[in-house]
């Protein structure tokens, strides 16, 4: 499958986050700097070229600049972590209880002044394209971003399941983008 001629993106989800109780999703929240195996194992998994992008929220960036120092990485406002609008900041226990959604519910769920996955979907994906459009089948585009970012460019290929898919903190996907679709070569590879 590596052999597939198209356009290859890495996505690694950023490291480990520092919490402090409060709900996370755009809101932005430092990451513990991945340790020297952690960088190893996931520089293993990448070519000795590429593109690099990330999204600029401080623990992507923290993890790219760990993972990457003296390297320019290009920020992309598009591929930043669902908005949970009003829950963002909020002590986890308060976060109200939506009962039970489908999947499909939950794709297009907007909790209260914050965006839908599929809005973020949308975004995402836009970003993704216009790389697309940039780019040749001979580069690899390496993305430091968010579970959600990830399950967003999933969503191209197998819609709303996407939400389905762990994606843990420092693994990697491989995803080939072919003219009229995608290929996963793999998905949530540890790093770490």
């Amino acid at each position: 499958m590596t052999n597939i001629i198209g356009k290859k993106f890495i996505f690694v989800r950023h490291a480990e986050v520092i919490l402090d109780g409060r709900f996370y999703g755009s809101r932005d929240i430092e990451a513990h700097p991945p340790n020297e195996a952690q960088i190893a194992a996931t520089l293993n998994l990448l070519p000795p070229k590429f593109n690099l992008y990330t999204s600029p929220a401080k623990r992507c960036l923290t993890t790219c600049e760990s993972l990457f120092p003296g390297i320019n990485c290009n920020q992309i406002d598009e591929f930043r972590e669902q908005d949970f609008g009003d829950w963002e900041g909020t002590i986890f226990s308060e976060i109200p209880d939506i009962g039970k959604l489908s999947t499909d519910q939950l794709f297009d769920f907007y909790p209260p002044n914050g965006e839908s996955f599929a809005d973020m979907a949308v975004r995402v994906n836009f970003a993704i394209d216009k790389i697309l459009a940039q780019t040749s089948t001979q580069d690899c585009n390496v993305v430091v971003a968010h579970s959600g970012t990830i399950r967003a460019v999933i969503s191209r290929l197998v819609g709303n399941s996407a939400l389905s898919f762990q994606v843990d903190n420092l693994s990697a996907t491989e995803i080939v983008f072919l003219i009229d679709s995608l290929v996963i070569n793999y998905l949530n590879r540890n790093c770490n």
